[in-house]
């Protein structure tokens, strides 16, 4: 999923969704298929989450690049891989040596132990948030790559694809139903030579669908259409649809259609439900989308214009505290398991609709049983508020305080409660250094669990293994956010 806020078109009811799973199985789980992101500022040793994959039957990965710890953590694991490009290197894949050097460093030295199967050529390039900053610049490094994996001896069984936001097509606001759907004017000729460029070389277009983001961006969305099992429907010249992910597929394949490839396999790059920071992400809203998704995947409905089997990845794998929020607060909530590794709720990935619980990380490492708190010693709100107010907003800028938003699981505490929750948030990312729970002698360290009703105050897991990833591309909403939650005091 793209860090860059998603564009809307709320013309038509279902919703051609404009953000940056399981397809599964009746004997086996061999179209399982997640996406593994790593945004975060303690990750799991790779090693540990690819035990993760196999403990819950995952064959199927889709990564975000192609970090080498990974690739490691992957070879001889019999897991389909998907690596990727990162936006910010098309501009040099557009030199085919580049390219070239590209698939010899990240493809063919990793190709007799890791199962790769798709490289994935930039993430969502052509949403409208970018401002067309790689519109020229995602045909010329597909078509590179694919050529170097051709020249490799590998582009039989490895193919290029672009992984697209549904933003890139949708239906006219005169006839707003799937088979009407068209892409998108501004980047029409870029979209027809890669789509051709995928049919000479029989690779899959993929795109990423979010039904959670209906209900996000538009108000007058039908709640129950986002869902599986709702009543409300849309009729197409007869062919009624009962839930926005089919309505949002079928677009695209009239889209294809369109372009003379209506017989084109469509990969679904990523689909999911988030869990925080926002009053649709919850665990029971999520439990709810996977309830209906994964049984409907299994029993390889597909859709009304495509019947059958859709191979599909579900977003994400595990959350990631690290990611942009600009899109929303929500945006580091999308993992079926925690931060740890632990599982968030109950979901019968086999897709029989039991109850069945994942299998988490094992043998997981923490930091110590403390907490950072708002000293109850310090100065009275009254002649702090300044101070107290910064400081907050200092935690959140370099940590994560999405789960004090309206409608989150911690939106409901008072300003000591939010103090102390941004106040831990920032210990615990510094690993709990004594100096981080200082804050202008405003914070102390208690051994005492202060987590409240449905907000948990966390403890970070120990020792990482990858590093801290930097807050800078949240620190604009970090001090906005906090002074809006602190202008009361």
């Amino acid at each position: 999923m793209s860090n860059h806020p998603k564009q809307s078109n709320t013309s038509f009811i279902f919703l051609c969704i404009t953000i940056s799973s399981l397809s599964l199985f009746s004997s086996d789980v061999s179209a399982l298929g997640v996406n593994w992101g790593t945004m975060a500022t303690h990750q799991l040793p790779p090693k540990t989450v690819v035990q993760m994959l196999k403990d819950n039957n995952v064959q199927k990965v889709k990564l975000f690049d192609a970090d080498t710890n990974t690739m490691v953590a992957l070879a001889g694991s019999g897991i389909e891989v998907m690596v990727a490009i990162p936006n910010d290197q098309l501009k040099a894949m557009g030199s085919y040596n580049r390219a070239k050097d590209w698939v010899r460093r990240n493809i063919t030295r990793f190709n007799d132990d890791v199962k790769i199967k798709y490289v994935a050529v930039g993430n969502e390039p052509f949403l409208t948030s970018y401002n067309g900053s790689f519109i020229n610049l995602t045909y010329p490094a597909l078509f590179n790559i694919q050529k170097a994996l051709n020249e490799a001896g590998v582009g039989d069984f490895i193919k290029a694809t672009v992984p697209s936001n549904a933003d890139v097509y949708s239906s006219p606001p005169d006839n707003p139903v799937p088979s009407a759907g068209r892409f998108r004017q501004d980047i029409y000729e870029e979209m027809r030579l890669i789509v051709n460029f995928l049919a000479h070389n029989k690779a899959p277009f993929t795109v990423n669908i979010y039904p959670f983001l209906s209900l996000y961006l538009s108000s007058d969305f039908p709640f129950d259409y986002a869902f599986f099992n709702g009543q409300n429907t849309v009729n197409d010249n007869g062919v009624v649809y009962s839930n926005v992910f089919d309505a949002n597929f079928d677009t695209l394949l009239a889209s294809l259609k369109a372009l003379g490839h209506g017989d084109m396999t469509v990969i679904v790059g990523e689909v999911g439900w988030p869990t925080d920071g926002d009053k649709n992400a919850n665990i029971p809203n999520a439990e709810r989308f996977y309830a209906g998704l994964l049984p409907k995947l299994a029993a390889n409905k597909g859709t009304p214009m495509r019947p059958g089997y859709i191979e599909v990845y579900l977003f994400g794998f595990i959350d990631e505290d690290a990611k942009s929020i600009a899109p929303g607060n929500f945006e580091r909530h999308w993992g079926i398991f925690k931060y740890d590794g632990q599982p968030k709720f109950p979901a019968d990935l086999s897709g029989e609709g039991q109850k069945k619980a994942l299998t988490g990380a094992q043998n997981v490492q923490y930091l110590q049983n403390q907490w950072c708190m708002l000293n109850p010693n310090a100065v009275s709100f009254s002649n702090s508020t300044n101070q107290l107010g910064d400081n907050v907003n200092y935690a959140c800028t370099f940590s994560d305080c999405t789960a004090l938003g309206y409608g989150s699981s911690c939106g409901n505490l008072d300003e000591v409660g939010n103090a102390s929750y941004a106040f831990n948030m920032y210990f615990q990312v510094q690993n709990q250094k004594a100096e981080a729970c200082d804050f202008e002698g405003l914070a102390m360290i208690t051994t005492k669990n202060i987590s409240r009703d449905q907000c948990n105050f966390p403890i970070q897991i120990g020792d990482p293994t990858s590093g801290h990833c930097r807050y800078g591309a949240s620190v604009r909403f970090g001090l906005v956010c906090m002074l809006v939650l602190f202008t009361a005091l």
